[in-house]
């Protein structure tokens, strides 16, 4: 049994609850209170499941249409549409990236020479480099970027030289190194090597060489003496030739040369013609269309757990009969099977380019339909969807109003929170009350129980008392 210290008023004697009466007053006062106040708890969690419920509901469905919505960004717009693929019929001489505004066609290609950054080789001068040289400065110009080295006495060697132009904050793009050899008569000679990291025809280098000894002079370059330095390699412009006319870049990037097209040259081939081809690019919007539907079928799906009734199980979908859910599907299903005004001709509707629905209600993509659409009247496919009044536009702005502040679904989100916070409020108030019966309830049982125990003793006082009384009043009578 469970007990409970209890102090009587009188004498001060300790009493287990239900030692006096004999019953469980814990077990009593337990289903008491449980009797008194399950009502209010049976309501309490019937109305907490109902909103976590619809909690739960709301919350799914705004997920499955945000996730649909996204599957219509790349489709709400016609120049979404306006994707190319670009083909050269030779990758090894260039590939190429066509963008919106590249025009379908094939362009005749030849790649007359490539980009190159210029590289000079200085005269040998004798010694492995970490001779001294001469003290002064160097600036060098890299196209219309200059910098300058300085050199004092202890540091005025080919290496010392090398290491300051390398390691200049400024240097826009010159690397320095020495190659070693020997000379005919077999002496041991060090050469300086400049070399532009920047292709094109107006990034070359030139070396000027200031104050000191006079040393550094043997390093001046002015790009066109040749007496301190051998050309390696010369700053070249790319060149190209489409449709007979010629384009040049400073990189072996030309952008040029098509409207819309980016040319990326890998060699070079200037006595042939390599075809080009710019199309519309089919794969990409067949992927994009299978993708938007698979993502209307999971909202489907999703919208159809909440609002149905399944007989089998007869269990019913969280919203079955709800007018927000209902408002939304039938919006959405209107929107997708509904032709488009704006698109004139035969391929004005999804049907119409190849995306039917099915009788459960998704949609199932004819890619081969689509496909033949699409070579004979691809414009036609960006209008249905594109267009000011086109399905992923048209669906795009009604989702978007549904997500949006002061919707239905966000009006519906905060009263649920609201009665989520009164459930809480209530609940806090049930288990402060449960308290207060209980304590009354325990203090009731409590004295009920000490005067029981009390009156026990009273009577097995009196009951010992009357026996002794018995006992000498028969004693008394045998003395006589």
């Amino acid at each position: 049994m469970t007990t409970t210290t209890a102090t009587s008023g009188t004498g001060g004697i300790l009493q287990s609850l239900g030692v006096g009466s004999g019953i469980d007053i814990n077990s009593l006062v337990t289903q008491l209170v449980t009797a008194d106040t399950q009502p209010d708890t049976a309501r309490i969690a019937r109305e907490t499941s109902q909103v976590g419920t619809g909690i739960s509901a709301i919350g799914q469905l705004k997920g499955a249409l945000a996730t649909f919505q996204s599957s219509l960004n790349s489709l709400n717009s016609q120049s979404d549409f306006q994707v190319k693929t670009a083909t050269p019929s030779d990758a090894t001489i260039f590939t190429a990236a066509a963008g919106t505004a590249a025009a379908a066609g094939t362009y005749q290609v030849q790649v007359q020479n490539l980009a190159q950054s210029q590289q000079i080789l200085s005269k040998p001068i004798a010694g492995d480099g970490t001779g001294v040289l001469g003290s002064g400065s160097l600036t060098l110009t890299l196209g219309s970027s200059t910098f300058t080295v300085t050199l004092d006495s202890s540091h005025s060697s080919l290496s010392a030289i090398r290491d300051a132009i390398n390691s200049a904050s400024d240097n826009p793009g010159i690397g320095a190194t020495i190659v070693h050899g020997t000379d005919q008569n077999g002496t041991t000679t060090s050469q300086l090597v400049l070399s532009s990291n920047r292709t094109g025809a107006a990034n070359t280098i030139t070396v000027a060489a200031n104050g000191g000894d006079g040393g550094l002079n043997t390093l001046a370059y002015n790009g066109t003496n040749t007496a301190n330095y051998t050309s390696l390699q010369e700053a070249k412009d790319a060149s190209i030739i489409v449709a007979g006319v010629t384009a040049s870049s400073p990189t072996n990037v030309v952008s040029n040369a098509i409207d819309g097209v980016t040319i990326n040259l890998l060699a070079a081939k200037p006595d042939t013609k390599i075809a080009l081809t710019i199309a519309n690019d089919n794969s990409t919007v067949t992927s994009r269309l299978q993708t938007f539907v698979n993502s209307y079928n999971t909202l489907q799906g999703v919208i159809a757990k909440l609002g149905n009734y399944d007989a089998a199980s007869q269990v019913a979908g969280p919203l079955l009969g709800d007018s927000l859910l209902d408002g939304i599907s039938s919006q959405i299903r209107r929107t997708l099977t509904n032709s488009v005004p704006s698109a004139i001709g035969q391929y004005n509707s999804l049907a119409s380019i190849g995306i039917t629905t099915n009788s459960d209600g998704s949609l199932t993509l004819d890619t081969n339909k689509l496909s033949n659409v699409l070579n004979s009247n691809f414009n036609a496919v960006s209008t249905v969807f594109g267009a000011t009044d086109g399905v992923a536009t048209k669906l795009s702005t009604f989702i978007g109003a549904q997500l949006a502040a002061g919707s239905g679904i966000d009006t519906r989100n905060q009263k649920l929170a609201t009665q989520q916070k009164q459930i809480d409020a209530e609940q806090t108030a049930a288990t402060a009350r449960k308290a207060v019966i209980t304590a009354r309830l325990t203090a009731q049982f409590t004295t009920m129980d000490t005067l029981l125990a009390q009156m026990q003793q009273t009577s097995s006082y009196l009951t010992q008392q009357f026996a002794n009384l018995a006992k000498t009043t028969s004693g008394n009578a045998s003395g006589n």
